[in-house]
C-alpha cells in the first residue's frame, strides 16, 4: 500500500481510538494538522453513529455531495468534532481501503466543509472540549 503525503483534509483509512472508551475501530479519519517537521498528524474520526443526546453540537453531519467528493458511502456519515487522535506518519495503524488495498486514502475534504471542520474544532478546543488521544 502507498502512503500518500499527509495533507490536512485527506481521509484516510485508520484504526481510531475513541477518547471516552479507548475502543479502537478502523474507520474514515480526516487529516486536520500534519506538520512536516515533526511528523505528527492528527484526525478526526468521521462515523455513521448519531450523536449522543446533548452531543449534537460537538459533530458535523456531512452533506451527501461532500460525501461523494470525500470518496465516503452514501449512507449519512457525521464528523465528530470533540475528539482527535493524534500519531506519527506514517503508523501501522493506517489501514487499506476495503474495496481498494492498495490505497489508504478515500479523497478530500471540500474547502469550504473544511474550514467549518477547522472552525467548529478551534470553538472546541476555546471550550476546553477537545479530548486528545496520542496514539
Amino acid at each position: 500500500m502507498k502512503l500518500p503525503e499527509p495533507t490536512p483534509g485527506l481521509v484516510i483509512r485508520f484504526d481510531y481510538t475513541w477518547y471516552k472508551d479507548n475502543f479502537k475501530k478502523e474507520r474514515p479519519c480526516a487529516i486536520v494538522l500534519a506538520s512536516s517537521e515533526t511528523g505528527m498528524v492528527t484526525v478526526v474520526p468521521i462515523t455513521h453513529s448519531y450523536p449522543d443526546i446533548g452531543e449534537e453540537d460537538q459533530s458535523l453531519q456531512v452533506p451527501e455531495d461532500v460525501c461523494k467528493a470525500m470518496g465516503l458511502d452514501e449512507d449519512i456519515n457525521y464528523v465528530r468534532l470533540s475528539e482527535v487522535n493524534r500519531f506519527e506518519w506514517p503508523s501501522d495503524r493506517i489501514k487499506p481501503l476495503p474495496n481498494d488495498p492498495s490505497r489508504c486514502d478515500y479523497g478530500n475534504v471540500p474547502k469550504d466543509f473544511f474550514l467549518e471542520m477547522r472552525k467548529r474544532l478551534a470553538e472546541a478546543v476555546r471550550a476546553g472540549r477537545l479530548g486528545t488521544s496520542k496514539v
